[in-house]
């Protein structure tokens, strides 16, 4: 007696048998691939490509004693199937299956043997029994297929009952214990929504309340969504394909209507994702999402960004060089940092930066049009000042009359200009700060990097340019107006205090502040070991003040005498530690 009442389902479910089984073999075998029919099937329904051959199942929805009509429809299968796999060769055949609900008599078994007698590899009539077991395995499946939705939300009831049960309280670790069969019980409602995909899910933890968790690279999921929780913790789910034919059989499509206002940045970026790729944040858009488990009829008010993908994969491309005689000033190999592809108009954008990210290249390829290109000052921040100094001397190299090319590495140009112009500012701001980093770095044991030169001021860029030429040997001579001293506590160091000053007033002695230079540039802070002393050249007690009544505590002020005059040098004869600083 059969398991199930086939005929009473079929019934029900008209020609949805046939994909009721397909679907219970494709749970059960997660390698296992459909036959779309629109292509003909050529004798198969379901196969799965193993290392040693592929077996084959072929269904077919008979739930009684076939007629001779019916066998004749296996025959004809079975005939397409020699055709067009068999005898043309290809991958190996490790087992063919022939798939109904009846349970075949032996006449028919025979009937079988003999058509498939013949052939290298076993073949078999998989019936009732067959089915029923991938049915008792997948419940939530069969219960959907043969009674509809109602049976499926009494099957959602039972386990909703186990997880919203109370959790005992005890011992945490038997509370703990509790929980996770709560929670099993909901894994197992959440793994009875959908066929074809499976929901994982669980929470994370990010550094920032604005920070969305992104997928990793590799991720086997196909949609994300997101919740956040506050904390920082947000709640994901993820769809995940359940076979690799999964998102063929009932593919996920999102309808996108953008709500964006012409002549507003948000419609310009979604125009330049159309046409090149780039990515957009935020930008306001009507959904609707159909296929898998997060489908919705009613489109939903949202925001939605785009990501750039990764980029790995990418041919090596070089800049190059070449004088108008043909001789090669130079070859450099170039970063992509960016390709991206409209996606509307399949138009490709590389992004494309120097060695030492000194020049930044946009370049845009249109299918018939010449490609266009675009030189930019690049983002050297973090770079070594020598080495972006070494890229930056090459590339002034270049002459008017040179012919600038971005190649692959076969030599393939890509595109040629003549003429090219650097940004004046890679030679009037970027070399020099490259060059007074170098000079610095050799008076200095902490290694010194390039800032973000965008972020620097004009004031940071003179003290930097004062500090090299100092370093470089040329002292600089300015001028001061005070200096405020304060008497030291203790007899021995207040009469050094006033000793020190006395002859200085008087010509036999000058006061030298000794000091590490510190400096900034943009949001990065350098400090140079080597000291810097400078030197007043004459001072005299400010008018009232009687160096002798002075105690320990008090304060005076020092003023130029008939020079104002300081002069900053670099201390000479100056070896790391000889000089300590409180």
């Amino acid at each position: 007696m059969p398991t199930y009442d086939w005929p009473l389902i079929q019934q029900r479910s008209g020609d949805s048998i046939e994909s009721l089984i397909a679907t219970l073999l494709r749970r059960e075998f997660v390698d296992a691939r459909q036959i779309n029919p629109s292509q003909g099937d050529g004798g198969i329904d379901i196969l799965r490509t193993l290392p040693d051959g592929v077996e084959i199942w072929q269904v077919k929805g008979f739930t009684t004693s076939i007629s001779s009509n019916q066998f004749g429809q296996v025959k004809n299968s079975w005939k397409r199937f020699l055709e067009e796999h068999v005898r043309p060769g290809g991958k190996p055949i490790i087992r063919y299956h022939l798939v109904t609900p009846w349970t075949p008599t032996e006449e028919r078994v025979a009937d079988f043997d003999k058509l498939t007698a013949g052939v290298a590899f076993p073949c078999q009539w998989d019936g009732d029994a067959f089915i029923s077991g991938l049915a008792d395995r997948f419940p939530e499946t069969m219960q959907r297929f043969t009674y509809g939705e109602a049976v499926l939300e009494q099957f959602i009831s039972q386990k909703a009952m186990l997880a919203a049960s109370p959790v005992e309280r005890g011992e945490p670790l038997k509370m703990l214990d509790a929980i996770e069969t709560r929670q099993d019980a909901l894994d197992a409602l959440r793994n009875t929504i959908h066929d074809n995909y499976r929901i994982e899910h669980g929470t994370r933890t990010v550094s920032s309340n604005q920070e969305i968790p992104l997928p990793h690279e590799g991720d086997s999921a196909v949609f994300h969504r997101m919740t956040y929780l506050g904390d920082c913790r947000w709640k994901y789910e993820s769809i995940v394909p359940r076979t690799p034919e999964a998102s063929k059989i009932d593919p996920i499509c999102m309808d996108v209507e953008f709500l964006t206002i012409p002549g507003t940045p948000e419609h310009a970026a979604v125009q330049a994702w159309e046409a090149w790729g780039t990515a957009f944040k935020d930008v306001r858009v009507r959904i609707t999402t159909t296929g898998g488990p997060f489908a919705h009829e009613e489109a939903v008010e949202s925001t939605v960004s785009i990501f750039e993908r990764s980029h790995a994969n990418i041919p090596l491309l070089y800049l190059r060089c070449t004088e108008s005689n043909g001789q090669r000033r130079f070859r450099m190999p170039l970063e992509v940092t960016s390709q991206t592809v409209g996606s509307q108009t399949g138009w490709l954008r590389l992004v494309l930066d120097t060695p030492e990210r000194s020049l930044n290249l946009e370049l845009r390829f249109k299918p018939g049009d010449n490609a266009e290109a675009k030189v930019q000052m690049g983002n050297v921040d973090g770079r070594n000042p020598e080495s972006v100094c070494d890229e930056l001397e090459e590339l002034f190299g270049i002459c008017e009359s040179d012919v600038m090319s971005v190649e692959t590495e076969a030599g393939s140009a890509l595109l040629r200009a003549h003429g090219a112009v650097l940004p004046s500012a890679l030679e009037a701001i970027y070399l020099p700060i490259a060059r007074h980093l170098t000079l610095l770095q050799k008076h200095t044991t902490p290694a010194l990097v390039m800032p973000s030169v965008v972020e620097i001021t004009d004031r940071q860029f003179r003290h930097l340019s004062l500090l090299a030429t100092t370093y470089g040997g040329i002292p600089h001579r300015w001028n001061w107006t005070e200096l405020t001293f304060q008497v030291p506590e203790g007899g021995l160091e207040v009469a050094s205090t006033k000793n020190v000053v006395t002859n200085a007033i008087a010509g036999r002695g000058t006061i030298v502040q000794v000091e590490v230079p510190v400096f900034a540039l943009g949001n990065r802070t350098y400090t140079v070991d080597h000291p810097l002393a400078s030197s007043v050249h004459s001072v005299q007690l400010e008018q009232g003040v009687d160096l002798a009544r002075l105690k320990s505590g008090d304060t005076f002020r020092l003023v130029p005498g008939a020079d104002d005059s300081v002069t900053t040098a670099k201390v000479v004869d100056w070896t790391l530690g000889s000089i300590q600083f409180g």
